[in-house]
């Protein structure tokens, strides 16, 4: 498997080229979008914004997204900073903190390495079992300067109690944090924004893209103590996100509708989807509150149903190459009824055919 498909799924286009077909024809379970797709007011804002915004440089000081993202979370402007969608934010971040040794809880999105990477530092991965156990972590932390987690966990799915994450690190006071809360649009109760704003050397990543299923728009959003808020707005190009992003991100976060429809279908759907997949053959099922589910197979068949799969235009995120995982694992969008019912026989005849 070449790196570029190890480190990421939604290979939409890559794959229609491989078909011969038109990118729209492809059924992705790899990426976790939102089903609906983006607010219609989106859509709307974009064409109206045409040609304009592509005749001067992107607005420096976006206000009216700002008051709403601070308005949203319970922060001031001097917590938060707007980037090109949460990679771009992760290794921001990682620069402004300077780690020397940053730890890392396994199984773990692999962008998060290649940004330990990038900023020059040691990476001390972390084996604490699954679901992610807060104790043994604190046990396997040694001279970590700083700590990288995600809730809910990607790709388990995984969500760490409000209060227990809240404790922990009170407990750890010393230990800077990057918290990537990129999924936690589908579980607002367990966020910690705004509470950990005040702790030093803290950021919390926020995602515009995921929720708002407007991934192609790479816009994105963090919150962190004032101090390193302001190292991270200082290492930063003149004009990190694009206009047309900018107006699409406002345009999305002013559409209240959207976002309850959204929850409501998330609940409804979530859990059918997690029933109609217990009942494939060899398959468990790991508990999530996001819209992903990660599937540990019977034998080491990942890679072979992805390819399988992909043949007839259906994308399924593979764990073969995911830090911590291995082929015996599987990762599957929240879609909807349509899709999953396309997935759900092919998933089940493939898997019939596993010795």
């Amino acid at each position: 498997m070449a790196e570029s498909q190890a480190t990421h799924g939604g290979r939409v286009y890559e794959v229609a080229r491989e078909l011969g077909v038109a990118p729209e024809a492809i059924l992705d379970f790899s990426a976790n979008l939102n089903p609906l797709g983006p607010p219609p007011g989106v859509i709307g804002v974009l064409r109206q914004a045409l040609p304009e915004a592509l005749l001067a440089y992107p607005d420096a000081d976006p206000a009216g997204l700002k008051a709403r993202l601070c308005a949203r979370h319970g922060a001031r402007e001097e917590h938060l900073v707007l980037g090109a969608g949460g990679a771009a934010l992760l290794h921001l971040a990682l620069r402004a903190l300077a780690p020397r040794r940053v730890a890392l809880p396994l199984p773990a999105f692999s962008e998060q390495a290649r940004a330990v990477a990038a900023a020059g530092a040691d990476l001390l991965p972390l084996s604490v079992g699954l679901p992610l156990d807060l104790v043994r972590l604190s046990a396997q932390l040694n001279d970590a300067d700083v700590l990288i987690l995600t809730n809910p966990h990607n790709p388990t799915g995984q969500l760490l109690d409000a209060a227990a994450l809240r404790d922990w690190l009170e407990a750890h006071p010393h230990l800077a944090l990057v918290l990537d809360e990129a999924f936690m649009d589908y579980a607002p109760w367990a966020t910690q924004l705004p509470g950990r704003l005040a702790r030093p050397r803290t950021v919390v990543l926020r995602s515009l893209t995921k929720f708002y299923a407007m991934p192609g728009l790479r816009v994105g959003h963090a919150f962190a103590d004032p101090a390193t808020a302001a190292r991270m707005r200082a290492l930063q190009e003149g004009w990190p996100v694009g206009q047309l992003a900018l107006l699409a991100a406002e345009a999305a976060l002013q559409d209240e509708a959207f976002e309850a429809r959204s929850l409501a279908a998330f609940r409804e759907t979530q859990p059918i989807w997690k029933k109609q997949l217990e009942g494939l053959p060899g398959v468990f099922v790991h508990p999530s509150a996001a819209p992903f589910f990660l599937l540990r197979l019977a034998g080491p068949w990942g890679t072979r149903l992805a390819s399988a799969l992909r043949r007839e235009g259906i994308l399924i995120r593979t764990c073969e190459a995911w830090p911590g995982l291995d082929d015996h694992h599987i990762r599957l969008a929240v879609k909807d009824e349509a899709a999953h019912a396309r997935l759900l026989p092919r998933l089940n005849a493939l898997l019939s055919t596993c010795p």
